[in-house]
């Protein structure tokens, strides 16, 4: 394995669980934060050590010691963050340590030595990175801590300190203003990930989540939990007779009429092409049944106009002990596929005797 695979890998197991989104936009976007906090951790560490060396052969070994501290902690960063899934965490002590380094030199080198004020404006880029629109508060406070700081030193206010605030304050609205569309258009992002835009049901990669949620939720508390998949029959003749238009108004009318006839409680996605999935809650086999049957019906008293039969395969499957995710699907695809081959338009349940090979 390379260089840059060991520190694709290493990234990759800073992300928490609940940031690896299926979808790939989404996911490069969280990789994309987290390599800039690791990144952010090493080159203050690197910083640190240098100024720390340079301290330390200018006999400031107050401020050497300190900012050999410093870079120890942050070099550990990534790691402790690894160990516990915390990004969050590496991110806030990371801005915690560089803001009291540049405090403290503005505390330890002021009024002789004004040369801090360059870095002043590094605070507010970094806070909004690392915690978007919260850098606000960050910016904010930092700016009246370092005032405070100036004036303790007897720093009066002049030029040069007029400028290092003034760019302070465009800095941190470009920011802000950056955090502001970032954290927006990921919502929207979020948004198209989570719905299929054609139906307006859940996608795949959505459903997954909510399944492997509920299944834990079921298993911890020990309520039920069925599974209800179904396809479209013949809907390829559909296609090629009446046009892919018209095979895409039957999906989004399917799922109206599937959506109006569930639970709140229940949930509906997309598997692909014209395959459907429902979740159901506190649902056993035989009530999951009903409700797929009810389905079934209504489907098929559906009219699309140009004579055309809606009809759907179901599949049934009931959540049981030892059950995951993956078995929950293919025990109710299994289901549908009995369905399927024996004439279409019905329900089947699975059934131990099913073989799931």
């Amino acid at each position: 394995m390379g260089l840059r695979e060991r520190v694709v890998n290493f990234i990759d197991s800073l992300i928490p669980p609940s940031e690896k989104h299926p979808n790939p936009l989404l996911y490069r976007t969280s990789f994309l934060r987290i390599s800039l906090l690791a990144s952010l951790s090493l080159i203050g560490s690197a910083a640190s050590f240098l100024y720390a060396y340079i301290d330390f052969t200018e006999g400031d070994l107050f401020m050497a010691v300190l900012e050999v501290l410093t870079g120890v902690v942050l070099f550990l960063n990534p790691f402790i963050a690894r160990r516990f899934r915390n990004p969050e965490a590496m991110a806030t002590f990371s801005l915690v340590l560089l803001s009291s380094i540049f405090l403290t030199a503005v505390f330890d080198e002021l009024p002789e030595d004004r040369s801090s004020l360059i870095w002043v404006n590094v605070i507010p880029a970094l806070a909004f990175f690392i915690k978007g629109r919260r850098g606000l508060y960050w910016s904010v406070g930092f700016l009246l801590v370092h005032g405070g700081l100036l004036f303790a030193r007897g720093v009066g206010v002049d030029k040069d300190l007029l400028n290092a605030y003034l760019s302070y304050a465009v800095v941190a609205v470009i920011f802000y203003f950056y955090a502001w569309m970032s954290e927006r258009y990921r919502g929207v992002w979020e948004s198209l990930a989570k719905v299929d835009s054609l139906t307006g049901v859940l996608s795949r990669a959505a459903f997954e989540e909510v399944m492997a949620r509920e299944i834990e939720r079921v298993k911890r508390y020990g309520s039920k939990l069925s599974l209800v998949m179904f396809d479209l029959d013949n809907f390829k003749e559909i296609n090629d007779t009446y046009g892919h238009l018209f095979g895409d108004k039957v999906l989004r009318r399917v799922a109206e009429v599937v959506k109006e006839n569930l639970r709140k409680t229940d949930v509906v996605g997309r598997w692909g092409g014209e395959e459907f999935v429902v979740l159901l809650p506190g649902t056993d086999g035989e009530e999951a049944r009903a409700v797929a049957e009810k389905l079934r019906k209504k489907l098929e008293a559906l009219g699309m106009g140009n004579k055309v039969r809606i009809t759907a395969s179901f599949g049934v499957a009931e959540l049981k002990d030892g059950d995951d995710p993956l078995r929950l699907i293919l025990k109710a695809d299994k289901a549908l596929y009995t369905a399927k081959r024996r004439g279409k338009n019905r329900v089947e349940s699975y059934m131990d005797k099913i073989p799931l090979k």
